[in-house]
């Protein structure tokens, strides 16, 4: 994800604040079902104040990865492995008169205005409600929303238990401030439900790209319920609401305490759009910059009714089409990269001489159960988990004595198992994405070994290294090469350069296989190949 100037706010609830000025001008949307902007802002607001609700203003605006940069990783020190493939945009709120906010936080996704906030707090009576036009056509949008950090501290056990893993253990385990032994908040970043995704809308409201939509984000039916009623009162269609239920608990006890103080656990939201369809592209950067959306914060009177808290928090069952048969395929491919990556740049092949398991990527929801529930419960970071995608991640590799690392794999978009694919490169010192290889990228890589592997079209090769003129005459290169300059991920010899200095110059290399065809979440990882990592080094470095 590259740098995106600030945006230019588009402040749809300009008649919310509140309703002070009257006939506020139409908000045009677009086309789309059910009315949007100010035409339902206006009567939605009226509506539920007369209900007796409280009405609080929000707004959206983009997060970028220079937020990352300037905000996030100054104040968390971790940029919690963002996605270069899809940038997100974050509803800003504004605080409760009660609401504690964390100082060690207050700009933790960007400086909001004065009063507003980027995490957020729920009462058990409380709603966020966002709407408006969805982005152009794409491969995915989703709106998630996770508990950002509670109030713990985890045990040593736990810590030794995860310290070795592919992610180093300072981004897993880490106090707000970070550093804080003191400290009785950790940071969580733990999905609390599936995402309200695209094939999610499509299933409900039919084909949601460019039409206007409706979200609920609440820990109480009762609210909910009231919330669409005022929604339909302004002619939104029901099929049109969706509702993202904050659970009373999940397999490992309460979430909570939820409320406005210093020991409630908070929240963040974040609306992931991904892979703009051909000739979408300009459309799509104008909709991330200006997000036609609106925010508002809602708090049901006592007087609607007790609060109704949602059941058990449950995942989605993941499936998957079976790999299994390419196996032998996959070993050949690795042996053919092998020998020409020897052969034809003299290379050494240190990492053909691993074994399998020691050059694997993991999944670590399945392999690890880093899961929502799971980290909660041992007060780790979860770095935003989800269900929509198997994210395999490795441990950083150094670059910087002329390694050469190729990732070797199916190409899920290929085995009917992802809707796209993302080969990413994260800047190891920040936990960043710099750079990312979709699969329209990754198609045809494993050509070049067509004569010697079946099946070269259901697979993938791509390199990493400092200098790509080291591959020449190897298949597919250039193009089938990443050059991760200084520019992108500092060398270890750069004290200056922002980041955990014992990571600079090392990377972390993930592969995201999102959402299998004809399903609403991501493959089952069991049934696919796992990803290789091959090292090769130059004679004499």
């Amino acid at each position: 994800m590259g740098h995106v100037a600030a945006p230019r706010v588009r402040y749809s609830l300009t008649c919310v604040m509140l309703l002070a000025a009257a006939g506020c001008g139409q908000y045009q949307a677009g086309a789309g079902s059910g009315p949007a902007g100010d035409q339902v802002t206006e009567g939605l607001v009226g509506d539920l104040k007369k209900s007796g609700f409280q009405v609080s203003p929000g707004y959206a605006r983009l997060y970028t990865q220079q937020d990352c940069k300037q905000y996030t990783y100054p104040l968390l020190k971790n940029c919690l492995a963002n996605n270069p493939a899809a940038p997100y945009v974050l509803p800003v709120m504004k605080r409760w008169p009660d609401e504690y906010v964390n100082p060690a936080t207050a700009n933790v996704f960007g400086r909001p205005r004065p009063g507003y906030t980027t995490t957020y707090r729920l009462d058990p009576r409380d709603a966020v409600v966002i709407y408006g036009k969805m982005p152009p056509p794409a491969r995915y949008m989703a709106l998630q929303t996770w508990e950002f950090s509670q109030r713990g501290h985890w045990k040593a056990d736990d810590y030794r238990k995860w310290q070795h893993t592919v992610v180093p253990e300072q981004y897993l385990f880490d106090t707000i401030p970070p550093g804080d032994r003191r400290s009785e908040r950790t940071q969580s970043v733990s999905a609390l439900g599936d995402t309200v995704n695209n094939v999610v809308m499509q299933r409900r409201s039919g084909y949601s790209f460019g039409k206007n939509r409706y979200f609920i984000i609440t820990p109480s039916a009762t609210t909910d319920q009231a919330v669409r009623r005022a929604l339909k009162a302004q002619g939104v269609p029901d099929e049109d609401i969706f509702t993202e239920q904050i659970p009373d608990r999940d397999a490992y006890g309460p979430v909570g305490p939820l409320g406005m103080g210093k020991d409630a656990i908070d929240f963040t939201t974040p609306f992931r759009y991904a892979v703009p369809d051909p000739g979408q592209e300009q459309a799509a950067d104008k909709w991330r910059k200006n997000p036609p959306l609106s925010v508002m914060r809602v708090r049901a009177p006592e007087s609607a009714g007790p609060v109704r808290r949602y059941g058990p928090l449950t995942f989605e069952k993941r499936t998957g089409n079976s790999e299994s048969h390419l196996a032998g395929d996959l070993q050949n491919l690795i042996d053919a990269v092998c020998d020409r990556t020897t052969t034809a740049a003299r290379l050494r092949a240190d990492g053909c001489k691993q074994s399998s398991a020691s050059s694997r990527l993991v999944d670590p929801v399945r392999e690890y159960g880093w899961a929502g529930p799971y980290c909660r419960s041992i007060n780790m970071n979860c770095l935003g988990d989800e269900q929509d995608a198997i994210y395999y991640l490795g441990r950083p590799p150094p670059l910087d004595s002329g390694q050469v690392y190729a990732v070797v794999d199916t190409l899920a978009t290929e085995t009917g198992n992802a809707t796209y694919t993302a080969l990413s490169v994260n800047d190891a010192s920040l936990l960043a994405g710099v750079a990312n290889i979709l699969d329209t990228g990754l198609k045809g890589s494993a050509d070049g070994y067509a004569k010697t592997v079946r099946n070269s079209g259901k697979f993938f090769v791509h390199y990493f290294t400092r200098d790509c003129q080291v591959l020449r005459g190897v298949p597919g290169w250039p193009k089938n090469c990443t050059e991760i300059t200084p520019q992108m991920l500092p060398t270890s010899s750069d004290t200056a350069a922002e980041g955990d200095p014992a990571l600079h110059g090392k990377f972390l290399p993930s592969l995201r296989d999102y959402i299998k065809p004809g399903t609403a979440r991501g493959p089952y990882s069991a049934e696919l190949l796992a990803p290789r990592i091959l090292t090769f080094t130059q004679p004499g470095k």
